[in-house]
């Protein structure tokens, strides 16, 4: 049996470069003059030489064990461009006993009488490794000048009405609606599956569907699997490219072989160019997104419930330092409440106590710690001293310092070059071979050096302040600004604001704000309550030295530390009254009309108040059961 084999790959030369059925015209007119007739064909469109692991060819080696007897080809560089693989592949035919015909070369493995099949064999391999090199340099030429980009990313769109520059990328705001919910949804503590869900669920198309899409529009085949449904992979690649902020980044993934497999460039290799295009995301939402992904992995945040939690991955235990994790109580009533994981999952022997504290209480201790700093904040933006942009700018030299060294030692190459060269051409050799020669490396030089000094442009453009830093501060400060106003907090805001929250043993958290501004603001929610609670006690003595009968009540105590702003509870006044007692002030009767008698008079009860409110909170801590006071009258 007579097998026709064909292959057409972008890879080839003019000449080589016909159509599969010009080939197929080739090779019947060539069997007919031998008395042949193609009784199967195999076929490869569209895939390099260089590589054996093609369909069609593959097919044909099968088959060759069963009823192939002849294979005849254009040229040889249609079998394959891989010098070893095709002289390994003629010496298997005679082996078999089987028989290659080439039209072009006018070989035949039978004969073989062609003493430089080796030489073409090699020449077929070369050519297709200098047009990937050529294509190489080209690619990273046009990489170091920033115009190279395929397929803009899910939320942006080519400029195809402009003339000039085709490559202009424009913002799709139908699917950068969708690009800032991704974000906006990870900063309210999803994750990545539970998004993905979200979106398949309205129907929002794929990055794959939206690009098949537009390949469609412009006549073109899209090659890649397109899928119907958000994938976690999807949301991911979303969150971490930094295209969405106005970054370029080219050259990310490489091979070292032809046709071999990609390896992700390191990000410090990585040609990149800031603020090319239009951003959908603010710097600094990107970076508070980077910084809950690296958060989420320290503690293994799985992402929050259908219900949704305040605080996910910012609450730590004091004593052990594990995370708390949230729990629902359920009943007449939905109650939410965090606890140590530790003390949870391995019990008291490893966490002695719970860490306790519930939602609704933690949400009103941040919302009073937002309250008391908010004026503290406004002076920090105007007078922080911004020790980070130091930093920044130390980075910068030092990138600077590492890109002039680069351009010096390709000169320094190019002048190397440049004089080799001029020996040659002064012994006499051809000129123009010589010129040929250095022409290639002295262009991929040349490209390099001006690569370089447009990445200095760029960091010497690159305004480094104090603006991108206050504008974070600014954020947070509008942050606060509509906390107070709506008097409630939600998971984006703690993640802008907050770094950490610790809570001790008793459920009372200690804060830590982000932008180190924790340093500069000075409160505790636990002694913010103490000093309630010795506001409370003040008030308590002055109501019993203004009273102007003899004795005295827990219900006109209570009436009267309301009117005073404090909250309404006639058994939460009995601490109180237990305190006075204690002290000597109050003195319990037998008669429930007149319950308790005052047994101080007015100038005592002043001097009291006027020696002892400083140390007033002394007389509470010394009193048993106070913290479990505390801790009640928060629950």
């Amino acid at each position: 049996m007579v097998a026709g084999y064909v292959r057409l790959s972008r890879d080839d030369d003019k000449k080589n470069y016909i159509s599969i059925e010009n080939q197929k015209m080739l090779i019947n007119h060539f069997a007919a003059n031998l008395g042949l007739v193609i009784d199967r064909w195999y076929e490869d469109d569209g895939i390099s030489g260089y590589s054996f692991n093609r369909s069609g060819f593959g097919t044909l080696l099968s088959d060759l064990d069963n009823d192939i007897d002849v294979i005849i080809a254009k040229d040889l560089s249609r079998i394959g461009r891989h010098n070893a693989k095709v002289l390994l592949f003629l010496d298997d035919l005679r082996e078999r006993g089987k028989r290659l015909l080439i039209v072009d070369d006018n070989y035949d493995t039978m004969e073989d009488e062609d003493d430089i099949i080796g030489i073409k064999t090699w020449y077929n391999e070369r050519y297709v490794k200098d047009t990937s090199k050529k294509i190489r340099s080209v690619i990273r030429a046009r990489q170091i000048e920033g115009t190279l980009m395929n397929n803009v990313p899910f939320g942006y769109r080519r400029n195809k009405d402009n003339i000039d520059n085709k490559a202009e990328i424009l913002i799709n705001e139908n699917e950068a609606f969708y690009v800032r919910k991704v974000f906006d949804l990870y900063m309210q503590g999803f994750g990545y599956r539970r998004i993905a869900v979200m979106l398949t669920e309205q129907g929002i198309p794929t990055p794959s569907m939206v690009l098949n899409e537009r390949s469609i529009i412009e006549g073109k085949t899209y090659r890649r699997a397109i899928s119907d449904k958000w994938s976690d992979g999807m949301v991911s690649d979303i969150l971490k490219n930094d295209f969405y902020i106005g970054t370029l980044r080219l050259n990310k993934r490489t091979r070292t072989t032809i046709n071999g497999t990609d390896h992700r460039v390191p990000k410090e290799k990585q040609i990149a160019f800031y603020k090319k295009h239009e951003a959908i995301i603010t710097d600094h939402t990107f970076e508070l997104v980077q910084s809950i992904m690296q958060k989420r992995v320290k503690t293994n945040y799985r992402g929050q419930s259908k219900e949704g939690t305040v605080f996910g991955n910012c609450l730590y235990c004091k004593d052990c330092g594990s995370r708390l994790i949230p729990i629902l109580r359920t009943g007449d009533t939905k109650r939410r409440y965090y606890i140590c994981n530790t003390y949870n999952t391995k019990g008291k022997r490893f966490c002695e106590h719970t860490h306790l504290i519930y939602e609704e209480e933690l949400v009103k201790d941040v919302i009073k710690y937002i309250k008391f700093c908010r004026e503290t904040l406004s002076e920090i933006i105007r007078t922080y001293d911004f020790k980070e942009l130091s930093k920044e700018r130390k980075a910068i030299e030092v990138r600077k310092k590492s890109i002039i060294e680069a351009i010096e030692v390709n000169k320094k190459q190019l002048k190397t070059l440049l004089s080799h060269k001029i020996k040659e051409i002064s012994t006499g050799a051809d000129s123009d071979l010589i010129n040929e020669t250095y022409a290639g490396v002295q262009c991929d030089i040349l490209t390099q050096i001006h690569g370089y000094e447009l990445q200095l442009k760029e960091l010497d453009d690159t305004n480094i302040d104090t603006a991108d830093i206050h504008d974070k501060l600014t954020a947070a400060l509008d942050v606060i600004d509509l906390i107070i106003q709506k008097d409630n907090i939600d998971r984006r805001d703690i993640e802008i604001l907050v770094e950490k929250i610790t809570v001790d043993k008793e459920g009372f958290p200690d804060m830590e704000l982000k932008y180190g501004l924790s340093s500069f603001v000075k409160y505790n929610p636990s002694e913010e309550l103490n000093k309630q609670e010795h506001e409370i006690i003040i008030a308590t003595l002055k109501l019993i030295r203004d009273e102007e009968r003899e004795y005295t009540s827990a219900k006109y105590l209570s009436a009267q530390l309301t009117k005073l702003g404090y909250p309404k509870s006639k058994k939460s006044v009995l601490p109180y009254i237990s305190i006075m007692i204690g002290k000597g002030v109050l003195r319990l009767t037998e008669d429930n009309l007149k319950p308790y008698k005052i047994q101080m008079t007015k100038e005592e009860l002043t001097d009291m108040i006027n020696n002892n409110i400083d140390t007033m909170s002394a007389w509470w801590y010394a009193r048993d059961g106070i913290r479990v006071h505390l801790k009640e009258t928060r629950d």
